[in-house]
């Protein structure tokens, strides 16, 4: 996304951010949603207000969609991820998309809106490891290969700097980063690997690319719904 685009983006998202609604519209969406959202603050990391409140910036979002009536439609989201999160490595957003939503639908329902800005913004490191390692997963058969890491690597290095020799570039951190993951010398990294190379070394989490936001970043939308940062 050019910068230019995402300018407008984060100025229409924040105009529908601030935008008021008709308070028997409100009452009406609430009185509709509250049995959904009980169950989805039993369910995720927000509280029921939290909930409440995420559901309304969803409402919101779908009155501007391209089906109001279906809700949210999977563009909207990817710029809310793109401006609200600066979440701008393009090269992963459709595997991060999959791995939030493996439906085919063009548009995503309000429990995945919550699932989704659960594991961003409040998701456990358990969590955002076996998230991380989903988007990686492009096989989908628990294993990363070589290939695949070159692959996700050198995508990653040319969506942040737009190296000529960004192949070349990933082969030599392959090298590296295999001597640290490869656990069993498989010459792959399976899911064990992985986890145990993470919760090792931390950094290691997004080494293939970033599929999560800063904790800059979630502070400032956290903001937009709850007082409650602590539970960041």
């Amino acid at each position: 996304m050019g910068k230019g685009k995402k300018l407008q983006v984060k100025k229409d998202f924040g105009e529908i951010l601030d935008s008021s609604m008709d308070t028997m519209e409100e009452t009406r969406f609430r009185k509709r949603n509250q049995n959904l959202m009980v169950k989805l603050s039993r369910k995720y990391h927000f509280n029921f207000t939290e909930v409440e409140r995420l559901l309304l910036i969803y409402y919101k979002l779908s009155k501007e969609s391209k089906d109001p009536r279906v809700g949210v439609d999977k563009t909207q989201f990817r710029d809310v991820l793109h401006c609200a999160l600066d979440m701008t490595d393009d090269s992963l957003m459709d595997r991060i998309f999959l791995a939030l939503d493996k439906g085919p639908s063009a548009f995503i329902s309000m429990e995945t809106w919550i699932a989704s800005l659960s594991v961003f913004l409040r998701g456990t490191f358990e969590e955002h490891i076996h998230f991380c390692f989903s988007v990686y997963d492009i096989m989908g058969d628990g294993i990363l290969s070589r290939d695949t890491m070159t692959n996700l690597l050198k995508n990653s290095i040319v969506s942040q700097t737009g190296d000529d020799d960004a192949e070349e570039t990933a082969r030599d951190m392959i090298e590296v980063i295999t001597k640290k993951m490869d656990i069993d010398r498989d010459g792959k990294i399976s899911f064990n690997d992985y986890k145990q190379s993470v919760v090792k070394q931390p950094m290691l989490l997004e080494v293939f690319g970033q599929c999560l936001p800063t904790r800059t970043d979630i502070h400032t939308f956290v903001t937009t719904f709850t007082n409650d940062i602590g539970k960041m």
